[in-house]
């Protein structure tokens, strides 16, 4: 069949499916509690019945009885009675069935169609952009993504459980963490910080905040090659770094050379075969990269969605201050409650631990260690977060000492400010500058002192 044919067709409908929902909610009102989860005014077709859905829907939720004779007063009042086919209409819709007990499955038919008629929409969408090619084509892949991510998948929406179902749920939780000897987090590959607060869990926002050149990037791509290396898919998106610089660094960390030689051509023959070696080890990993300037929470979202039909496991966001706000007109403050609101909301969409990095104002570099109040540009960073952690180097590292024992220095912190699920913490890390990594600090205790003496 010819394109124009096809666009020439009678779109998707069931007119007699929207009259017998109508019809339903007429003999039972209370069935559109259950309707609620998988029909939507827009669904209809016919607006007449667009018209007498939204009515009767909002009768409903504001409390109002239900019946023939209250809805035609209620669409006389908003002009709507005529619209609709007035007496004939109502009492056809009334008739439509003589019972409501299937409503909610004609309602699933009626939105069956609508996704249809959606799918139609955009595909003659994509199909009238691709013919004027008046746009660059990753502008127009990136608008049909979005459009079609915007077509519910028809799944029905999170429904109230009894906490029978819930306790359930917990129990089988901790039988799967008890077989498997550790928490059911994601963990960072940093044994005291994944043995106190048990890594990063499914369906939370995990915030990393530092001051800029403290090496919070170094610290995600270190946590994200441990998860993808352990076979665990990852979606890096990177809104500062391009996806060889990040490719690169990794592949320094592992291989022990330094990043600095690289990027400046100096490294020796047994240096570039570590290289090579550590390159194929990072290919061999299950990351994906998504690297593009200005992204949005909800390219992020496009993505991750159609990795996750590949297991995703874990999305890292580098960095937050860099995401496009969804409106620029809003102040700051706003705009980025609105970023951590989405990320958590992502979170809470795939069940899976979302780390974001994060700056910290520039009133942490007067302090030795930074806290909540340094969380830039808004309060809703620790408001939407589960966890938040810092992450701080000083200039002179960290220095302390006793009277029965040496002085033990360390780089830097990892401070666990907020668990909203789990223990707070400060944990001692050892940064190795050629490599870029954060490394377990390992004390010099008072028993080996004796013992090296």
């Amino acid at each position: 069949m010819h394109t124009a044919e096809l666009l020439d067709r009678l779109p998707p409908q069931n007119l007699d499916a929207e009259r017998c929902v109508l019809g339903s909610i007429l003999l039972l009102p209370t069935v559109l509690d259950e309707l609620g989860a998988v029909v939507r005014p827009q669904d209809f077709y016919a607006d007449a019945n667009h018209k007498l859905f939204a009515h009767l829907q909002e009768m409903h939720d504001t409390g109002r009885r239900i019946d023939a004779a209250l809805l035609k007063a209620r669409l006389q009042d908003r002009g709507d009675w005529e619209a609709i086919g007035g007496a004939a209409y109502i009492a056809e819709v009334t008739t439509a069935v003589p019972t409501a007990c299937h409503a909610v499955h004609y309602a699933a038919i009626v939105a069956k169609a609508a996704r249809r008629r959606a799918l139609i929409a955009v595909g003659t969408e994509i199909l009238r952009d691709g013919y004027a090619a008046t746009e660059e084509p990753e502008i127009l892949v990136d608008r049909a993504e979005s459009l079609l991510a915007a077509i519910p998948a028809g799944e029905p929406e999170g429904e109230p459980v009894d906490v029978s179902q819930a306790a359930y749920e917990a129990l089988q939780r901790l039988d799967d963490a008890r077989n498997r000897q550790h928490s059911a987090g994601l963990m960072l590959g940093l044994p005291d910080v994944d043995d106190e607060i048990g890594g990063l869990f499914p369906g939370e926002l995990t915030i990393l905040a530092a001051r800029p050149g403290v090496g919070k990037t170094s610290f995600a791509l270190q946590v994200a090659y441990y998860a993808a290396a352990a076979g665990r898919r990852v979606l890096f998106a990177s809104l500062e770094m391009s996806r060889v610089e990040l490719t690169t660094r990794m592949a320094c960390a592992q291989g022990g050379v330094s990043s600095h030689r690289v990027r400046c051509g100096k490294i020796t023959a047994a240096e570039s075969t570590a290289l090579a070696n550590a390159m194929n080890a990072v290919a061999a990993t299950a990351m994906t990269i998504y690297d593009r300037p200005g992204l949005t929470v909800a390219a992020i979202r496009r993505a991750a969605r159609r990795q996750a039909r590949r297991g995703l496991a874990l999305i890292v966001v580098d960095y937050l201050q860099l995401l496009t706000p969804p409106d620029r007109r809003v102040q700051r403050h706003e705009q980025v409650g609105a970023i951590t609101a989405a990320l958590k909301s992502l979170a809470r969409e795939l069940d899976l631990p979302v780390l974001c990095l994060c700056q910290l104002n520039r009133e942490a570099e007067k302090l030795d260690r930074p806290g909540l109040a340094n969380l830039r540009e808004s309060g809703s960073i620790e408001q939407d977060a589960d966890v938040v952690m810092f992450l701080c180097r000083p200039e002179k590292g960290f220095t302390t000492g006793t009277d029965r024992g040496p002085t033990d220095n360390w780089d830097a912190e990892l401070i666990v400010a907020k668990n909203r699920n789990g223990e707070c913490g400060k944990f001692q890390l050892d940064w190795q500058a050629d490599a870029t990594s954060f490394n377990p600090h390992k004390s010099y205790g008072y028993a080996e002192f004796q013992e090296h003496r």
